[in-house]
């Protein structure tokens, strides 16, 4: 019984997640944007930012190659493949190189999460990967959105520091990224689906909340971010007691207010989460944990 109390005290993972939680991936690209069979890259090379964003929460990342366009990543490549962290198996496609690049990062994303199901997301945006035709149909999904409540390293911290610290913080790193997984499943399978979304609300607050006091503590310079997770799942459909009311609310613009990671942060109502409809996989496998991620930087945290 010592033994057990002890590790609640000094982990903030115990008795919250399973076991066998497993690692994680996400499949990465450069800055790219693609709009029929037009490809627009920002940049050759992985964004600084988006690859540190990406190193710290998920154990495992794959960057598709193709033989038709190449993109060589570089000395962060070199680096990441060396480590064991970063892959680039080959996908290539017939046809124009964009349509190409686009259908092999879902072939990746597909492939992957076939193996290891709930497994694997997309990081997705504007330093990352966009499909304008793409892979996505509207009201199919759900959005959820943290607000200035999320700590990621700068885009010039060594990839070395990061990868010590994802060892030496692992636990609280895996404490978010668990409650973000669960977060669509717990709710669509309670009984009282208002209670479980206020409990998993209340979770996820703390579990920001955890990560920015050690945030505050490193030693490198961090930046304060929005963090968003989506779903294939549409939540507010799933949902028609009182949780139903409190996500049309959030959609109306009356986000919940993340009272535990204002006060660590030190912006006192500025901090808060929105749960609403979005785009969700079309034609595809339904994972319930999150199929993308993005992040946007609000500020440097101090």
């Amino acid at each position: 019984m010592g033994e057990a109390r002890r590790r609640k005290e000094s982990d903030p993972t115990f008795g919250k997640v399973p076991k066998d939680a497993g690692q994680r991936g996400l499949v990465v690209s450069p800055p790219l944007e693609i709009d029929g069979t037009r490809l627009r890259m920002k940049s050759s090379a992985l964004d600084p930012q988006e690859l540190r964003f990406a190193l710290l929460f998920w154990d495992k990342l794959v960057w598709p190659s193709s033989r038709v366009i190449y993109i060589d990543g570089g000395p962060d490549e070199e680096f990441l493949t060396g480590a064991g962290v970063l892959s680039r198996p080959d996908y290539t496609f017939n046809g124009d190189g964009a349509t190409g690049i686009a259908l092999g990062q879902i072939k990746a994303f597909n492939d992957l999460n076939a193996r290891e199901p709930g497994a694997w997301s997309l990081a997705h945006g504007e330093n990352s990967f966009q499909w304008k035709d793409g892979f996505l149909e509207e009201d199919t999904g759900t959005l959820v959105e943290l607000h200035r409540a999320i700590p990621i390293p700068k885009h010039d911290v060594p990839l070395p520091e990061i990868l010590e610290f994802r060892h030496r913080r692992r636990a609280e790193l895996l404490l978010l990224r668990h409650e973000m997984d669960s977060f669509v499943a717990e709710i669509e399978k309670a009984g009282d689906k208002e209670d479980a979304l206020k409990h998993r609300l209340g979770e996820l607050d703390k579990a920001c909340a955890d990560l920015l006091k050690v945030g505050k503590e490193w030693r490198f310079p961090v930046n304060l971010s929005d963090f968003k997770a989506s779903f294939s799942f549409n939540l507010a459909k799933a949902v028609r007691d009182g949780a139903g009311a409190w996500l049309a609310a959030t959609q109306a613009g009356v986000p919940m207010e993340l009272a535990t990671v204002a006060a660590v942060a030190g912006v006192a109502g500025a901090a808060d989460v929105t749960v609403k409809g979005d785009l969700g996989l079309r034609a595809m496998r339904r994972p319930m944990s999150p199929y993308k991620y993005a992040y946007r930087i609000q500020q440097e945290l101090t």
